[in-house]
């Protein structure tokens, strides 16, 4: 039996750091992707002249030879007080990798602290760089995708998108479009260029020296004030109970710039509020511009902005109150962004301005901001921010808010007078005295749901409804039908409040009746006094008048914090989305403190919009609580985010599951808010640590991967700081730990939407991983072990968490028969389940060890593979855990041939077929089993799994086979997510899609009528399949006529931005018809390496390995994911 020379002096034996070429000794990957591909890695010792060299250094790391590397071109840098971070783009063959940005975070000193992104060699699969649609022709596409039909404003650009293990050359098209008569929305559209399928497509938009006449500070920094209001942050008891601020008049405040280099806000000739980094102007229409009905607000006089917002009046009472807003929404942007600017958000960072000053980034795009949102449409009680890529406008809209109300219910004979929510739609005062009765409407999911029309005249009565199942606005817009007074609407869920009654746009008649919420226990307890006999109730609501959002600048910098998230990060899962609302909050409270301020106090948020709130919006502001260090005032934690996790206790408002993106998005910026209180805390001046705090936040941002868990948020802070400070790490990593995100913390799977599966942990502690860099398999060399054949694995040990880790020891055994471990290579042994001493391990150190391991079955003429199941286990003191095993679920004995099979197990390790999104995976729940699964994941998703081009016999029909197993959302009856199958067949540049409906059998389940859904409307495969978990095969019968055609088959999961499920798994696809064999397949090794060299006999019979020339490895050391799938177990 054969092996490498180089392992020979190797035995069972530690070794600090490491010769392999997959490793340099000197960095830890600290996060991977689903491939195994390293996402992060720290460093320490290492210097390099610039950061391109520490990328190249690196390479190998990625698995990327050095003649493979990709074009790397330095973006510029992004600047901490002794560090920087370096953006460093990739391109080949002249496109860059969409999401391929490299972050380089050195000291000055150009010592390597952390590298962020994945490198691309350019040897990476990938589609030939074909474009069958210009740049209209692209935005056309995306403007169709995203179904409406007016253009405001695009960016398009030709990439590199990254699907699976290949590229695919492809239009990433960013978008503001709108229908006539409709709100406009931003979007990004991702298309193939060589086939113009829609590869991913999302929204952009995150939801809620002049003189300027503000609410603000006249002196120092001229700080804005929270609002129209008296300071009530922090709150004056933390408490609830306390009266509502009184108003403040504004005050005159000059300023041209605020930043340190001195950027002007405004040219010296300006007379309007259209500035180098703000357009600020009213859009009452929602026309997206200062058209129509918009306007910006002009100049009272030379150099001033002087126009005083009488907070007694309508916000709409004259164009002066407009103007009045106007000038402070333009104020309040043009403060954050000069704060941002001077702690690194700057050009390079790619923020957001009409001119750059030749600093770099890409110019021309000022933040559009828009006042009184659509007050003519109707919006009320919101804000959002869309942020596209640099180089086109963020968009933030802000609407009117509802006044404070004061709104009772008496309900009589019981004299009860329960607490009652309002809505965001009809009229705003009424006193209404009736009879109460139950709706039926006697159809639908509920019969008394008000979704449909009621049976029965309700002339003069009050009816009540259940919630759920259709909009607050069509129950009341059914009772109106019917003659109805009134409508209360009893919440379908367990809470202490009851629900506000949003709007729906959808539904353009006048309401004119009054609407209140109830909660579910109310609704229950009128029910049985209706059961008892009458009821009465008196409804009451007065209004006052409404609160204009452009003069909260906590809303204002709620907004802002999403657009410094998603220029810093991409991402867009539905962790994404919640992570964004909490450094949309956490802006807003960096914002809110000031020094002297009370850090340990109560800190609500947006306390001047949110007085229409049922619930003493003065202490909770829009929040279930206020911010604060206290847990007795909030004690959210990291493990509140999973739904079914009960809530605090004490003044805490329940509203919706915990992963809703607001709720969940409340535990990241408690987080947040901890850290920073405790960096404030160990400093000695409040603005140094503050704008300490945002440096970190801006760099921090820059260093997280794609799609980036709250583990790797929180690694990338840490990794900013310790490179500036170690001791502000040690203080934030206690911090992070007291809420729950401690070194032992887990997220929960990426694709989750409910959160549940994630692990809280309030320690800091060592966290020992282990790493199968490769085995070297001695004979063939292909990665894999074959019978009769001797093999060294490389193990890599590292400490992960943020702790030193004691007495690291591991210890390597196996279940599968005729396994044996050795001692050395002389095959002295065995050594099944002895520990191999580690010593000591630092945060990030790393350390290897050699195991020799040989497969001693062999019998001539057998070569079926064989599933192995090895077993590494690692124990330390100080670590999360006392002992944990890695079972390594391995493929023996086997060869992946290309080219096969017209069969498609999906069993070899790499598939022809092409994933549009990471939804899609290639998983393999056996050793020897694998398949494609997509996720029905919470967000809106045309997620395409595509076989390749395939070409029909001229002579024989097609047929295909498949097996599957779906589970979609599926609720009352309403199909919200679901699947597809579209067949292509190609014509040169030209293809013509059709869907397989008429072909399969057993056809499609249903409707999908999600909204949100790209598939909405379409038939689909819906709910479950029959016999669910079992798979079920479905035939395709494409006859014959594709003869001698080009065609290929999509499978396509659509989803909306509701609730996850199980998703999709497809196996075992079968064709006939076709030509060649365009499939690979798993095959068992019957090679024989006698002839090679000398073999070491480890077994009696003979010595037999493997055919060197059917497997096609090459390489002495193949990574682990060639011949091993990794899973984790705690004990």
């Amino acid at each position: 039996m054969r092996f490498l020379g180089v392992f020979a002096a190797a035995g069972l034996v530690a070794c600090a750091g490491g010769g392999s070429p997959l490793d340099d000794g000197t960095s830890t990957v600290t996060s991977r992707d689903a491939r195994g591909v390293p996402r992060m890695l720290v460093a320490n010792g290492q210097f390099a002249d610039t950061p391109r060299a520490h990328v190249e250094r690196l390479a190998a790391r990625f698995g990327v030879l050095p003649t493979a590397l990709p074009e790397l071109a330095e973006l510029g840098d992004i600047r901490l007080a002794h560090a920087r971070v370096t953006r460093i783009a990739q391109s080949i063959d002249g496109l860059p990798i969409w999401g391929g940005e490299l972050r380089v975070l050195e000291r000055d000193s150009g010592e390597l602290k952390a590298l962020a992104g994945t490198l691309v060699g350019t040897t990476a699969a990938r589609t030939p760089k074909r474009f069958i649609d210009d740049e209209a022709g692209a935005i056309a596409k995306a403007m169709r995708r995203a179904g409406n039909t007016v253009v405001e404003r695009s960016l398009a650009r030709q990439v590199w998108y990254r699907s699976g293990n290949a590229l695919v050359a492809a239009w990433v098209v960013d978008a503001y479009t709108s229908k006539p008569g409709g709100t406009s929305d931003a979007n990004r559209t991702i298309i193939a260029g060589d086939d113009g399928r829609i590869l991913e497509h999302y929204s952009l938009t995150a939801d809620v020296a002049f003189d300027y006449r503000v609410f603000a500070e006249t002196t120092g920094e001229k700080h804005p004030l929270d609002g129209p209001t008296a300071d009530f942050s922090p709150h004056p008891t933390g408490m609830p109970g306390v009266p509502f601020p009184p108003y403040v008049p504004p005050s005159l405040v000059r300023v041209d710039s605020l930043n340190s280099l001195g950027d002007p806000w405004l040219d010296a000739d300006a007379t309007t509020t259209s500035g180098n980094n703000v357009d600020a102007y009213a859009d009452p229409n929602g026309d997206n511009g200062p058209t129509g009905a918009g306007f910006r607000a002009t100049t009272t006089s030379a150099l001033a902005f002087d126009r005083v917002y009488d907070t007694s009046a309508e916000p709409l009472v004259s164009q002066t109150q407009q103007m009045a807003s106007i000038t402070s929404l333009f104020y309040v942007i043009n403060w954050l962004h000069d704060f941002w600017y001077d702690n690194g958000f700057t050009e390079v960072a790619g923020n957001a301005q009409r001119r750059n000053y030749e600093r770099g980034g890409v110019e021309g795009d000022p933040i559009l901001a828009e006042a009184q949102d659509d007050v003519y449409g109707g919006s009320r009680n919101n804000a959002n921010m869309a942020t596209p890529d640099d180089g086109l406008s963020p968009r933030m809209q802000v609407y009117l808010w509802r006044g404070k109300q004061t709104r009772t219910l008496t309900l009589s004979p019981s004299g009860r007078t329960p607490i009652a929510g309002g809505a965001a739609f009809g009229v705003g005062r009424y006193t209404v005295t009736a009879p109460v009765v139950l709706g039926v409407d006697g159809a639908g999911a509920n019969p008394n749901d008000g979704c449909e029309p009621f049976t029965g005249d309700l002339t003069g009565k009050i009816v009540l409804v259940d919630r759920g199942n259709c909009t607050y606005k069509r129950k009341v817009l059914d009772a109106q039908n019917a003659n109805a007074m009134g409508v209360l609407i009893a919440d379908n869920m367990a809470s202490s409040t009851p629900p506000s009654l949003g709007d729906d746009a959808a539904i353009t008649e006048t309401i004119t009746i009054a609407a209140m919420s109830i909660t579910q226990a109310e609704g229950v307890a009128v029910k049985a006094d209706l059961a008892a006999g009458p009821v009465t109730a008196t409804m009451h609501r007065e209004v006052s008048q409404e609160l204009d959002g452009a003069l909260d600048s906590t809303l204002i910098a709620h907004e802002y914090g999403h657009y410094l998230h998603h220029r810093l990060s991409l991402c867009g899962n539905a962790m994404c989305r919640a992570m964004s609302e909490g450094w949309g909050d956490f802006t807003a409270l960096m914002l809110l403190a000031r020094p002297n301020d009370n850090l340990d106090g109560a800190f609500p948020i947006s306390v001047y919009s949110t007085q229409s709130y049922v619930t003493d919006p003065g202490y909770y502001g829009i929040r279930r609580a206020p911010y604060s260090v206290n847990p007795d005032i909030n004690g959210l934690s990291y493990r509140h985010m999973a739904n079914g996790e009960p809530l605090p206790t004490g003044n805490f408002l329940a509203s919706n599951q915990n992963s809703e993106v607001h709720n969940a998005g409340e535990v990241w910026a408690e987080a947040l808010w901890e850290v920073y209180v405790a960096l404030q805390k160990a400093g000695t001046d409040f603005l140094a640590a503050r704008a300490k705090m945002a440096r970190y936040v801006v760099a921090g941002l820059a260093m997280t991967p794609t799609e980036a868990s709250p583990m790797e948020v929180r690694d990338a802070l840490l990794a900013v700081a310790a490179a500036e400070s170690q001791a502000d790490h040690d203080v934030m990593l206690a911090a992070f730990a007291r809420r729950g995100f401690g070194s032992c913390a887990e997220p929960p799977p990426s694709a989750s939407a409910s959160f549940v599966g994630l692990v809280e942990s309030t320690i800091i502690a060592g966290k020992p991983e282990l790493e199968v860099l490769g085995i070297d398999d001695g004979c063939d060399q292909d990665g894999v072990l074959d019978r009769g054949e001797l093999g060294v694995a490389h193990i890599k040990v590292t400490n992960k968490g943020h702790a030193p880790l004691g007495n690291v020891a591991v210890t390597a055994s196996a279940t599968t028969p005729d396994i044996v471990f050795y001692d050395n290579a002389n095959l002295e042994g065995p050594a099944a389940a002895k520990p191999i001493g580690v010593g000591d391990l630092a945060p990030g150190e790393v350390k290897e060890l050699y195991v020799w391991v040989g497969f001693t079955r062999y019998e001539p003429g057998v070569s079926d593979p064989v599933a192995g199941d090895l077993q590494l286990a690692v124990s330390a003191d100080n670590a999360c855990e006392q002992s944990v095993s890695f079972p390594l679920a391995s493929r023996l004995n086997v060869d992946d041939v290309a080219e096969a099979s017209t069969t498609d197990t999906f069993d070899a390790t790499d598939s022809t077929w092409i994933a549009s999104s990471p939804i899609w995976q290639h998983v393999r729940p056996t050793p020897l089993d694998g398949e494609w699964h997509g996720d029905d994941a919470a967000q809106i998703d045309f997620a395409v799994l595509q076989t390749p081009r395939l070409k029909a016999s001229a002579s024989e029909p097609v047929r295909v086979s498949f097996e599957h197993r779906y589970s979609f959302e599926y609720s009352d009856g309403t199909a919200y997510d679901g699947a597809v199958i579209e067949l292509v067949t190609v014509d040169g540049d030209s293809e013509l899609l059709r869907d397989i409906s008429e072909f399969a059998s057993p056809s499609y389940t249903g409707v999908i009528a999600g909204t949100d859904n790209p598939l909405m409307g379409r038939e689909g495969y819906v709910g479950k399949n029959p016999g669910y978990p079992a798979t079920e095969t479905v035939t395709l019968d494409l006859g014959d006529e594709l003869a001698g055609q080009e065609f290929y088959l999509r499978f396509i999961i659509g989803t909306d931005p509701g609730t996850s499920d199980q998703g999709w798994t497809i196996d075992n696809v079968a064709f006939t018809g076709i030509v060649g064999k365009p499939f690979p397949s798993q095959v068992g090794d019957d090679g024989d390496c006698s002839g090679e060299g000398p073999d070491m006999e480890i077994h009696s019979g003979g010595g037999g390995c493997c055919d060197a020339g059917s497997a096609g490895g090459s390489g002495a050391l193949s990574l682990v994911a060639l011949a091993l799938v990794l899973r984790r177990r705690r004990r």
